[in-house]
């Protein structure tokens, strides 16, 4: 079954030591810059407060990894997907399933593991349930986007047993400016996929309270451009005269492009908040719409019969309200509530004909108080609640109506015993799943076997960082934590066309459960600067999610299964800095612009505007089946990537070749993936016209047009990446 030669247990290990080998580099080197540390003009990253803390901390202060995105970074990193977007962040990967439809995977985990959040709350699509199924949330209009790798059960719930995406818009205003109006507005061309991306906020300052904002955003691609061939030479071989004479027809055996892959989204949103001395509290309203296709899989194919064109038509309205007030509460300095409710649905259809209708609609609220210092303890206590209907209807449907309710509450508490800090906390869950239907032809129960299901899920975390030099920690997470299954793990049966499977959930399982383990090692100023962090997590109980080996209405069966699994590996991004992190200046030039040190001579000491350095980062996932002893399927390959850049207040330049190693390690029925090595690179200017600034950058991806394929795609051996690109992109800000 596999057409790419398994790897030994030997080069497991192997990539193992690479990690280790990497990560040791980063400390040895780190350790060295330690006792530079000691001159106070040394300049220091910027930091950039995080909301997967309640205290408001910076990732240098959490306990857990924690990566961001903002400003012209994120504006230069921005795809047509979340997963696109994210998939060159430490330990994220990306499902890539199709064009339009791409989901985070962090460490290994994805799915039901990871959840994605708008401003911290659920974005209640579907895009969990299934691969095909696109985050219904545009990176386009965001402002921001963070991700916590590993557990984050804490404060979002069982879903974020993996992880957490939180994109970060500004539909609700948090503050009035002293202009009358401020925004942004975006336009970006990829010419691999004739990308046309705009995308523009407003917000206008109508009194000294109100504020009001406008948002949008539109993106329209072709067919991706590839290489070769769309199909790998295993089906290929398999063609029938008559795929074969359809050519580079869809459904035939295509070269250059992959047909089919085209993706329209339109996104829309206004919101209005009333801002006074001690909080905010704000409504808004968006609408998000797309519309892509999915490419053929000739095997599931009729070998004579032209195939059906499969697109996904999606419609989600989305209705928020937040809060935030200092001192709200004798006993507390700051609260804040968050309430969103959704309405979704998208259509599946073959060329004409619906074959599906997938609908939720629901609410997710949570509120946050933090509580005033006791002694050396800061924290906060919350509550959660969430409530989701959830159906897959029409000729193809594999799930009857089920409704899931999520009550919760948590507590997060830090406590300060220089050099080290304590972070810790716990979450108490109920969940109840129903549905509608016992019908053993349309659901996977049995004869007798209940409609509902009641779950307690518990999750406790607790970590510790230590300050064991200036500007550098060392954090520590043990964590337990529990998740629910979902309605469609439990109840699904039958087909989806889109995806090209037969889907059969099992009604008796129980609670997933982890015991995890993460250490990270950062440094924030001097001449090294980055983190890496290691993890190991084990799964009492694993819901996996494989093939059978059976057919069902011509369609391969999946099936979701109890089992034992374990993962570990680590990831890191550090930086080699080639200039001086300070610049001396003389007396008689001040520098406005940085807090002066005075320096012997009367000159003065000020931050380098320019920084010219090397950026090395890595990451690694082995993923075992721990009760059959076998990989798990769709586990990220071994990953690093080299970059020189070099960054000043007007120009950004880089640099990187990016490899990707073959992934050997398969599951049953699943195929071995070859590696890659891509070569990138970016420019960037920043200008100012008149009221605006300006940042102008062209970035080229995959240049030496390598032929690619994502291991952790369902369709990896009927879509390969995109061949070699061009984007160019304009941001302007007033």
């Amino acid at each position: 079954m596999h057409s790419f030669p398994k790897k030994s247990q030997e080069n497991t290990l192997k990539n193992s030591f690479r990690f280790i080998a990497f990560a040791a580099l980063i400390v040895a080197r780190a350790d060295a810059q330690a006792s530079a540390a000691n001159n106070p003009a040394e300049t220091q990253l910027q930091e950039v407060v995080v909301t997967a803390s309640p205290l408001g901390r910076s990732a240098f202060d959490l306990a857990q990894p924690v990566s961001t995105l903002t400003g012209d970074q994120l504006a230069q990193k921005i795809a047509p997907t979340l997963g696109e977007t994210l998939s060159g962040e430490p330990g994220v990967a990306s499902s890539n399933f199709t064009h339009g439809a791409s989901r985070p995977i962090i460490r290994g985990l994805s799915d039901n593991r990871v959840t994605v959040l708008n401003n911290g709350t659920d974005i209640l699509d579907v895009s969990n349930l299934s691969p095909d199924h696109a985050p219904s949330v545009d990176p386009l209009i965001s402002q921001s986007i963070e991700v916590v790798r590993g557990a984050a059960t804490i404060l979002y719930g069982s879903s974020a047993i993996g992880g957490v995406v939180n994109v970060i818009d500004n539909r609700i205003p948090t503050e009035v400016s002293a202009n009358l109006f401020t925004g942004e507005a975006d336009a970006r061309y990829n010419s691999n996929d004739d990308e046309r991306s705009g995308a523009g906020s407003l917000d206008i300052a109508l009194s000294q309270h109100w504020v009001l904002h406008i948002d949008g955003s539109i993106s329209k691609t072709d067919d991706i451009a590839i290489p070769g061939y769309a199909l790998d030479g295993r089906i290929r071989r398999k063609l029938s005269p008559e795929q074969r004479a359809r050519g580079n027809e869809f459904g035939g055996d295509p070269h250059g492009f992959v047909p089919n892959t085209k993706v329209f989204t339109r996104d829309f949103g206004i919101g209005t908040s009333y801002v006074w001395d001690k909080g905010y509290v704000g409504v808004a309203f968006n609408q998000f719409l797309s519309v892509y296709g999915v490419p053929d899989d000739p095997e599931v194919d009729d070998p004579v019969a032209a195939p059906d064109r499969v697109r996904i038509d999606m419609t989600k309205r989305q209705y928020s309200l937040r809060a935030a007030m200092a001192d709200p509460l004798p006993l507390f300095v700051n609260g804040n509530f968050k309430f969103t409710y959704t309405d979704y649905k998208h259509l599946e259809i073959d060329t004409d004909t619906v074959g599906s209708i997938f609908k939720t609609n629901g609410f997710d609220s949570r509120l946050e108080l933090v509580h005033r210092p006791v002694g050396k303890f800061e924290g906060s206590i919350g509550a959660q609640a969430t409530y989701k209907n959830l159906s897959v209807t029409g000729a193809d449907a594999f799930l009857q109506p089920t409704h899931t309710l999520q009550l919760a509450g948590f507590v997060f508490e830090e406590v300060k015993l220089d050099p080290v800090r304590l972070q810790f906390g716990g979450r108490a869950e109920y969940n109840s799943v129903d549905i509608d239907s016992s019908d053993p032809a349309l659901t996977s129960l049995r004869a007798g076997e209940s409609t509902h299901r009641d779950f307690v899920p518990l999750s406790a975390a607790a970590g510790a960082i230590y300050d064991f030099a200036r500007d550098m920690n060392a954090a520590f997470t043990v964590r337990y934590s529990e998740r629910a299954p979902t309605a469609e793990e439990l109840f699904a049966r039958g087909s989806h066309d889109a995806t090209f499977q037969f889907l059969i959930g099992d009604p008796t399982l129980p609670k997933e459960k982890l015991l995890g383990l993460d250490l990270s090692i950062r440094k924030k100023a001097g001449v090294v600067t980055g983190a890496i962090s290691g993890f190991y997590n084990h799964f009492f109980d694993y819901v996996d999610f494989t093939p059978t080996g059976e057919f069902e209405d011509g369609l391969r069966v999946y099936d979701y299964a109890d089992k034992r699994a374990d993962f570990y590996g680590g990831e890191g991004l550090v930086d080699f800095h080639l200039l001086p992190r300070e610049i001396t200046v003389p007396a008689s030039v001040p520098d406005h612009s940085v807090k002066d040190v005075v320096a012997p001579g009367g000159d003065t000491t000020a931050p380098n505007p320019n920084d010219l350095y090397l950026e090395v980062k890595s990451d690694y996932v082995h993923a075992q089946n721990a009760t059959d002893h076998e990989p798990l399927p769709r586990i990220p390959p071994w990953r690093w990537t080299a970059a020189l850049a070099y960054q000043s207040p007007k120009i950004g330049a880089r640099v990187e070749a990016e490899r990707v190693d073959g992934q050997g390690r398969t599951a049953e029925f699943e195929m071995s993936t070859p590696g890659y090595t891509f070569l990138n690179a970016d420019l960037s200017y920043n200008f100012a016209l008149g009221p605006l600034t300006y940042n102008a950058y062209v970035r080229g991806m995959n240049l030496t047009n390598e032929e690619a394929r994502e291991h952790t795609s369902f369709l990896k051996e009927v879509m390969p990446l995109p061949g070699r690109s061009v984007i160019l992109g304009i941001r302007a800000t007033f």
